[in-house]
């Protein structure tokens, strides 16, 4: 008898105390449901309604639509215009967060010693980032405008050469909305650097002083090497940010000159909602989507190794 009911007690009494463990710890799963339900509904969803709208010729108004199955990806492939477009984008990510991370760096080490002003200048770097990007076009069409830009003005009033047509060149567009680009958003990494830095022990450096380490030697090898947990979230973030450009070209150039700025997102939305091409458009989605996700592994497989120290 006794053989019988004690792994039954003992059955009950596991579950009495999991149904304790849950009662206990239910609080916690209410106050999280909100948010997987949001994200459920405008992140996941969406994500899965995407990639089943790109294997459909999608029209808006029909409420039958054709399944094509693989035939947007197929054209998609072959079309010039995105691997335009998608060149565009990798040249102006690739300007934009090398400039970010090294300009950011750089600035967060000479910021993060206390002196008078510092706070001054920490708060005067951030402050472009808090500009809507409706206000960095406006500031982008003076700096760069052929005919009434600033640079352009300095260029001709005092070296006295002549004018250049930043926006309408195609070898310097997209340089020139990196620049824009980097100082409205190099606020951020910065600020991010300067709080990495400022994790880092100051027995470090002055030991490296000690030793007869100069500045240059004590960057490379003490503060590089300690920050790279930094650098990595930077890059990956920053990538992610500047792979999905829109506003900039498309308020500054319109995409110009020709197709010499023209992003994938500014492709995207013009087949989406000026051709009504929503199947065709999710296909672009789809595949801008699948390369930022793998750039991104990548990134974190290469950087992970020097994050461990």
């Amino acid at each position: 008898m006794t053989t019988v009911t004690a792994p039954v007690d003992s059955s009950a009494r596991v579950s009495a105390q999991r149904r304790k463990k849950l009662r206990k710890q239910l609080p916690n799963y209410l106050f999280i449901l909100p948010h997987y339900f949001f994200f459920t509904v405008f992140l996941l969803y969406p994500i899965f309604r995407g990639i089943q709208i790109s294997l459909y010729d999608w029209k808006i108004m029909l409420t039958d639509q054709k399944f094509i199955g693989l035939a947007n990806y197929e054209a998609l492939m072959g079309d010039k215009i995105f691997w335009e477009t998608l060149n565009n984008t990798g040249y102006f990510m690739i300007l934009t967060v090398a400039m970010n991370v090294v300009l950011a760096l750089l600035v967060a080490t000479a910021l993060k010693e206390s002196f008078h002003g510092s706070n001054f200048l920490r708060v005067l770097f951030y402050a472009p980032a808090i500009l809507s990007v409706s206000v960095l076009g406006i500031i982008g069409i003076r700096i760069w405008d052929t005919q009434l830009g600033i640079v352009n003005y300095f260029i001709v009033t005092l070296l006295g050469l002549p004018r250049i047509s930043w926006l309408g060149t195609p070898s310097l567009v997209i340089p020139s909305l990196a620049l824009t680009t980097v100082w409205w958003t190099f606020g951020f990494p910065m600020l991010v650097f300067l709080a990495g830095l400022q994790n880092i022990p100051e027995p470090l450096y002055e030991a490296a002083k000690i030793d007869g380490a100069g500045r240059l030697q004590t960057f490379r090898h003490i503060t590089i090497p300690l920050i790279m947990p930094t650098m990595l979230f930077v890059v990956v973030t920053q990538f992610i940010a500047h792979m999905q450009v829109f506003a900039q070209p498309y308020i500054i150039t319109g995409g110009g000159p020709g197709n010499g700025s023209r992003t994938v997102v500014m492709y995207l939305y013009e087949t989406a909602w000026k051709f009504f091409r929503f199947g065709y458009a999710s296909a672009i989605s789809v595949v801008l989507a699948g390369i930022m996700i793998v750039v991104t592994i990548i990134l974190f497989a290469t950087m992970r190794r020097r994050t461990e120290y």
